[in-house]
């Protein structure tokens, strides 16, 4: 079962505060302090994909959760880059500012029907979410402002950090 997802574009202030973290616990508190932040919402530095993420990162690799599986750029868009945390219920992944731009220009060459090919493949044992067309608009739909979150952070040179919660 997985939680909600979110990406968290980090300004200089608030990506030397993620950095000076030493532990699991006070970085988990830090992201969610983060992720309720009205000024984070407000700037436009927090994209929350709900449960989308989970079928975005199958699609966009090679259909598992796994942050190894797929080729760069695009297994990096959600559980790729530096993990930030160690637990195992938990995802806190950091994507470099200068790695925005490739995920971003690699979001907009995905093709749909070659997406939406994917999405009805997935295999149900392993992905537990529906596999409908509603589904799938609703997943296409995050895709594209995952892609616009990634331009607007390679612009800003802006670290990334995806966030989320799951149980295997």
């Amino acid at each position: 079962m997985v939680g909600r997802g979110y990406h968290i574009a980090l300004d200089r202030e608030n990506a030397k505060r993620v950095f000076a973290q030493k532990d699991d616990e006070n970085l988990r508190r830090l992201l969610d302090e983060l992720k309720s932040s009205p000024e984070v919402k407000k700037s436009g530095r927090l994209l929350d994909l709900g449960t989308t993420w989970d079928p975005i990162h199958r699609c966009l690799t090679e259909g598992e959760l796994d942050p190894t599986g797929g080729d760069f750029p695009l297994n990096t868009a959600i559980l790729g880059g530096k993990k930030l945390h160690q637990g195992d219920d938990y995802a806190a992944m950091l994507i470099r500012p200068d790695m925005n731009i490739f995920i971003a220009e690699a979001l907009g060459e995905v093709d749909e029907m070659e997406f939406r090919a994917k999405f009805f493949a997935l295999n149900t044992e392993s992905f537990k979410g529906p596999i409908t067309d509603k589904a799938f608009v609703e997943i296409w739909l995050n895709l594209q402002k995952l892609k616009v979150f990634f331009e607007e952070s390679a612009e800003n040179l802006e670290a990334v950090i995806f966030t989320a919660s799951y149980q295997g």
